[in-house]
């Protein structure tokens, strides 16, 4: 709203008259006469009853007390015009101007609806907002409960440690690239020449090495020693929560899964005797206490599992047939990159 400063209208006998002529969102100017101040006044036009104790009338003034010599205002009057045509005054000459600025800032600052309703919520929109964040830690803030839960925020400091927020920022990214990895073949294509590798498998595997989050919570580490045997190499030996190894076993988002007759293809069943092999040769290793001391990590019953192939576009069908698939196996689980990218999104409140 632009306030017009070049108004001057002197103040009459009839502050009624004057208030219902007056034009809403300018500024009134008017001296004392005994050129120690000058009040300074605006309207607006309000038809709401917000509070019908108050009964807001069609138009308020608003009227500041200025002195000359203290360069301060010493009082705020506001006018209510009636509907008899008389008025009605509050006047505020007992607080100084700049405390009124401050309760009024306070409101301003405060989603005032959260507070009428008593309730907060601190959704993605808020977060993304930072004036919108602004005002819900400030209408927290100003609750006696709101308060106290701050202070067990900033006593539990550790929970939102900067490493801890960065952390979180790179898996939001990480998960939105793996979904450029899946679904854009050119940046596919430059990821793959900016790590130098010849192979497309070899993309996925330093992916996930950088981010072993997105393997499961039961994933402690990558390990380094990767030979079971001279005939098996596995992709990623990981050590679980447990102490115990497990493998990941990597095939292409772009293998192919089901055969028309909805069974799985030639190249599936492949990986699924590659990833049985590998664990008959893990647990003849049981007891090899070099391979132990190399992998660093205990053998017992370990577990496998496949990322194979994408699962996007299935029909409900084919979700239930790959349920009856992995229910048959005992140490192996088959997860489609698809999969794994929606567990990312999850994690990360991505989309």
């Amino acid at each position: 709203m632009t306030f017009d400063f070049t108004k001057f209208i002197p103040f009459v006998p009839n502050p009624a008259e004057i208030l219902k002529r007056r034009e809403a969102g300018e500024i009134y100017l008017a001296d004392f006469g005994n050129g120690q101040g000058r009040y300074i006044s605006t309207t607006i036009d309000s038809n709401d009853p917000v509070d019908v104790s108050i009964k807001i009338s069609p138009k308020i003034e608003l009227r500041l007390t200025y002195i000359f010599d203290d360069k301060q205002v010493h009082g705020v009057q506001l006018t209510k015009l009636n509907a008899d045509g008389s008025t009605d005054k509050i006047h505020l000459s007992t607080l100084d101007w700049e405390k009124v600025l401050v309760l009024l800032k306070i409101f301003d600052g405060m989603n005032l609806g959260a507070v009428a309703s008593g309730s907060l919520v601190l959704d993605a929109g808020i977060v993304g907002n930072p004036e919108e964040l602004k005002k819900f830690l400030t209408t927290v803030a100003t609750d006696s409960q709101g308060k106290q839960k701050l202070k067990e925020v900033a006593d539990n400091f550790g929970l939102l440690a900067p490493e801890r927020i960065k952390n979180v920022a790179k898996q939001k990214e990480n998960s939105e690239k793996m979904k450029k990895l899946l679904e854009n073949g050119d940046f596919f294509n430059t990821e793959k020449a900016r790590l130098n590798v010849g192979k497309d498998e070899e993309v996925w595997q330093k992916f996930f090495e950088e981010n072993d989050w997105l393997l499961g919570s039961d994933v402690v580490e990558i390990l380094d020693e990767r030979i079971l045997d001279e005939h098996s190499t596995v992709d990623l030996p990981v050590k679980s929560v447990d102490g115990f190894l497990d493998i990941i076993e990597l095939k292409l988002p772009n293998a192919p899964f089901w055969t028309e007759e909805g069974n799985p293809t030639a190249e599936l069943i492949k990986a699924i005797m590659q990833c049985i092999r590998y664990l008959n040769e893990a647990e003849k290793r049981a007891n090899d206490h070099a391979k132990i001391e190399a992998l660093k990590c205990d053998i017992v019953k370990p577990r496998i599992t496949l990322v194979y192939g994408q699962s996007a576009g299935w029909q409900a069908g084919q979700h239930k047939q790959l349920r009856i698939l992995n229910s048959s196996f005992h140490n192996i689980t088959i997860l489609t990159y698809n999969h794994v990218l929606q567990r990312a999104l999850k994690i990360t409140g991505g989309t």
